[in-house]
C-alpha cells in the first residue's frame, strides 16, 4: 500500500515533538532568509562533493546547518518550479505550468503568509511570476540575452514596455498558454512582499544613477552583458561593481540594516546566475584552469535508448558539434560564476554575524533547477529529460539556535517542503491547500525512510514536453505521458549516470509497472485535471 502521507500531505505539529523549535516556541520568532539561485546543479556546490570547486560561504552552510543529498524540484522549469517553493503546492495545484505565466495572487505564499504574521518582507532579485521579465524587447518572448556584443540598444526608465503574461487555457492534450496583455513582470512589489528589488526596471535605474548610462541599455535580468557568444570564452563586461547580483546583495544588505520596527524580518534573495549566459566577472572567469574542469563519466552518452527527441534538440542547439575543450571551458565558467555569487552570499553571512542575527535566522539554500553541465552531452536545460543534473538540487537548511549541525540527510525531499518548514520553525500554522510538509521531524529523525517516492512534474506546451518524473529509493522513472516516444526507468544504485534505459527490457517490466502506478495513483489522489488523460498512454 502506498503511503501517500509521506508524500502529499503537509504534517502539522507532533504530539511531543521537540526539536529546536517545537509548536510551542514562544515569540521571538526567528528572522527567514531564504537564497535562491537559478540553474545551480549539486555539482556545483562545494560540500556535495566536489572537491576542485570553491564554495566556502555555503560550504560554511552546510556545516551549521543540513545538507540533503536527494531534493528534487517539484516542477520544471523556472516558473513553475519557483512557484511550488513559494507556495508549498504542486504544480497542478498553483497552475504555473511554464515560463511567463503569471501566479494567481490568491494563492498564499511564503510572502503573503508572513507579512500577514507580522514579518517584514523583501524580495530581492528574480521571480519570473509576473510574466514576462523582458518587456519592452522585440521579437518571440523578447529574450534576447544571448546577442553578440553590440546591436540595437534597449529601451530604459519609464519607457520599459508592454507588460504581458500568458493565461492557462485547457485544452484536450493538456493546457496551453495563450498570450495576454498587463502584468508586473519584475517591476512590481509581488507575491505578498513589501519591499521588492527586481532585475528589470529597478537594476537599470541602479545603473543610471551610478553614471553607467550605457550598460543601463543592455543588461538586466540574465542579461550580464557577455563579451562574446556562447561556445567561446566569456566574461561579464559589468565587472564585479556593476554586477546585478553586487546589486542585489547590497539591496538586501540595506533591508536587513535598516529594520528598526523591533518585526522579525522575512527575506528572498535570488540571483539570477549562473543560468546561461556563462559571463561571470572577471576574475571568476578564469578561476580555473581548462584543464582544472572535468568532464562528467556521463559525458559520452550516445543517447541510444532514449527519446529520440533528446538527441534532436541538443543537436539543433549547437550551429557544430562542440570540442572537449568548449565543454570544458563551459564548465570553469559555470564553477567561476557559483564562486562569485558564493562570495556575495558570504557578505550576507558577515552582516548577520556582525550585527547579531545569525543565531536567530533561519537560512535556507536552494536552486530553481539544475544545468546540464555536460552530463549526457549537453548544456543548459536542454532536451525533455528527466536527467538528476536538473531535477536534484542543492537544499540546505540551517535552522535557529540549532544544536546539532553538520548533519547530510538522504530522505527523499521535495522542494514543496520547503515553505512548510518555514511556518513550523516561525510557529505558524501551515495551510491545508499546501502539498509538502515540515523536514522538521525529518531532520530529529534522519529517517532515509521519511518518504517513498517523490515527484517532479513538466508540462510544456509541446507534447514531448509533459512529463511526470517519479523516484524512490532506487529507481527513477520518466514518464512522457502524451509523446509516443520512449518512457525511461534508470537503477540509480548501478548507474547514477542514468546511462541505460531500462523501460523496454522485459525483466523491469513489472518495475516499470510499479512505477507507473505510483504515478497514476499520486495524479488521481491529488486530483490532477488531467488524471485520466496521463493514464492513457500506461493503459495502452
Amino acid at each position: 500500500m502506498i503511503n501517500f502521507s509521506r508524500i502529499i500531505f503537509p504534517l502539522f505539529c507532533l504530539s511531543g515533538f521537540s526539536l529546536f523549535f517545537s509548536c510551542t516556541n514562544p515569540d521571538p520568532k526567528p528572522n527567514i532568509l531564504v537564497i535562491m539561485t537559478d540553474q545551480q546543479p549539486v555539482s556545483c556546490v562545494g560540500a556535495y562533493g566536489n572537491s576542485i570547486i570553491r564554495t566556502p560561504n555555503l560550504d560554511m552552510l552546510a556545516d551549521s546547518g543540513h545538507l540533503f543529498e536527494n531534493f528534487y524540484i517539484a516542477a520544471f522549469p523556472c516558473s513553475p518550479s519557483r512557484a511550488s517553493l513559494l507556495t508549498g503546492r504542486f504544480l497542478h495545484h498553483h497552475n504555473v505550468f511554464t515560463n511567463n505565466v503569471k501566479l494567481d495572487p490568491k494563492i498564499p505564499t511564503l510572502g503573503s503568509i508572513l507579512s500577514s504574521e507580522g514579518y517584514l518582507t523583501g524580495y530581492f532579485g528574480k521571480a519570473h511570476l509576473g510574466g514576462s521579465m523582458y518587456v519592452g524587447r522585440t521579437g518571440g518572448d523578447g529574450i534576447d540575452y544571448l546577442h553578440e556584443a553590440g546591436g540595437a540598444l534597449d529601451p530604459v526608465g519609464d519607457e520599459i514596455g508592454p507588460y504581458w503574461h500568458y493565461n492557462r487555457v485547457q485544452s484536450d492534450s493538456g493546457w496551453i498558454p495563450q498570450r495576454a496583455d498587463g502584468g508586473p513582470g519584475e517591476d512590481e512589489a509581488q507575491l505578498g512582499f513589501e519591499v521588492w528589488q527586481g532585475g528589470w526596471k529597478n537594476y537599470k535605474n541602479w545603473l543610471l544613477k551610478n553614471g553607467q548610462d550605457s550598460f543601463a541599455y543592455w543588461a538586466g535580468n540574465h542579461d550580464d552583458l557577455q563579451s562574446a557568444p556562447e561556445g567561446t570564452h566569456m566574461y561579464s563586461r559589468l565587472g564585479e561593481e556593476y554586477h546585478m547580483a553586487n546589486f542585489f546583495t547590497d539591496e538586501i544588505e540595506k533591508f536587513i540594516r535598516s529594520n528598526k520596527s523591533g518585526k522579525p524580518w522575512a527575506a528572498v534573495l535570488s540571483y539570477f546566475g549562473p543560468h546561461l549566459p556563462v559571463a561571470p566577472p572577471k576574475p571568476w572567469d578564469t578561476l580555473y584552469a581548462l584543464n582544472e574542469a572535468i568532464l562528467p563519466d556521463n559525458f559520452e552518452d550516445d543517447l541510444s535508448g532514449k527519446p529520440a527527441r533528446q538527441g534532436e534538440i541538443s543537436k539543433s542547439y549547437f550551429s557544430s558539434p562542440w570540442t572537449d575543450d568548449q565543454f570544458k571551458d563551459y564548465i570553469r565558467r559555470y564553477w567561476g560564476y557559483c564562486g562569485y555569487i558564493d562570495e556575495q552570499i558570504g557578505r550576507i553571512f558577515d552582516l548577520l554575524m556582525t550585527t547579531g542575527q545569525w543565531k536567530n535566522t533561519l537560512i535556507i539554500f536552494t536552486s530553481d533547477h539544475g544545468d546540464m553541465l555536460a552530463g549526457h552531452g549537453m548544456i543548459f536545460k536542454l532536451a525533455a529529460n528527466g536527467y538528476e543534473e536538473l531535477f536534484n538540487v542543492p537544499a540546505i537548511i540551517k535552522l535557529p539556535e540549532a544544536a546539532e549541525a553538520g548533519k547530510r540527510h538522504r530522505a527523499l525531499t521535495s522542494s514543496v517542503d520547503l515553505l512548510p518548514t518555514i511556518l513550523q520553525t516561525a510557529n505558524i500554522s501551515i495551510p491545508d491547500s499546501m502539498d509538502g510538509e515540515s523536514l522538521l521531524p525529518l531532520i530529529e529523525s534522519n529517517s532515509r525512510n521519511w518518504r517513498n517516492a517523490v515527484f517532479s512534474e513538466v508540462h510544456l506546451p509541446s507534447d514531448e514536453g509533459k512529463t511526470i518524473i517519479c523516484r524512490d529509493h532506487r529507481y527513477k522513472y520518466v514518464y512522457h505521458w502524451h509523446s509516443d516516444d520512449l518512457d525511461e526507468l534508470y537503477d540509480l544504485n548501478r548507474d547514477p549516470g542514468e546511462l541505460e534505459n531500462l523501460s523496454y527490457r522485459q525483466e523491469y517490466q513489472s518495475t516499470v509497472d510499479s512505477m507507473q502506478d505510483l504515478i497514476l495513483n499520486w495524479v488521481r489522489h491529488t486530483h490532477h485535471p488531467y488524471a485520466e488523460l496521463i493514464a492513457k498512454k500506461a493503459t495502452k
